[in-house]
């Protein structure tokens, strides 16, 4: 009894650490990286529900990661990877941050085939950063269009 209480407290500790991000600079490269996994419970684990997405000035509340990507249809448009090409700091206090990243989409060839601008604006609870809304100009493609 007393080892599955520390089995289960030792794996609560573990996996709350592996999340943490203590800056929105760290916070925007593990998003990523997790993005690039295509794996929801790795990517969602950045985000701080609901979540808002504003994109080309329509506004979308969301309750969990599949009711704004889908990783099929974006591997659809050509999709292998995405890299940060730049990270801005625009607005930092204790509790919330807004961040511009500056990304490209990268195809099976190794080719960038579409590069934009996203608006990150995130949250600190309990001192680790969280994605709470993203505003993207563009139609970049989320999957669910």
């Amino acid at each position: 009894m007393i080892r599955g209480l520390i089995s289960l407290i030792l794996i609560t500790i573990l996996n709350t650490s592996l999340f943490a991000c203590k800056s929105p600079k760290e916070l925007m490269d593990n998003y990523f990286q997790d993005f690039n996994s295509a794996n929801s419970k790795k990517i969602e684990k950045n985000f701080s529900f609901p979540f808002m997405l504003i994109q080309n000035g329509k506004k979308t509340i969301h309750n969990e990661l599949s009711s704004f990507y889908n990783f099929e249809n974006i591997k659809n448009t050509g999709w292998k990877e995405s890299v940060i090409n730049s990270v801005k700091l625009i607005f930092e206090e204790n509790k919330s941050a807004i961040t511009k990243v500056n990304f490209s989409r990268i195809n099976a060839k190794d080719t960038v085939y579409l590069t934009t601008d996203a608006y990150y604006i995130l949250i600190n609870k309990e001192d680790n950063w969280y994605i709470s809304g993203i505003i993207i100009y563009s139609n970049f493609p989320l999957g669910i269009e």
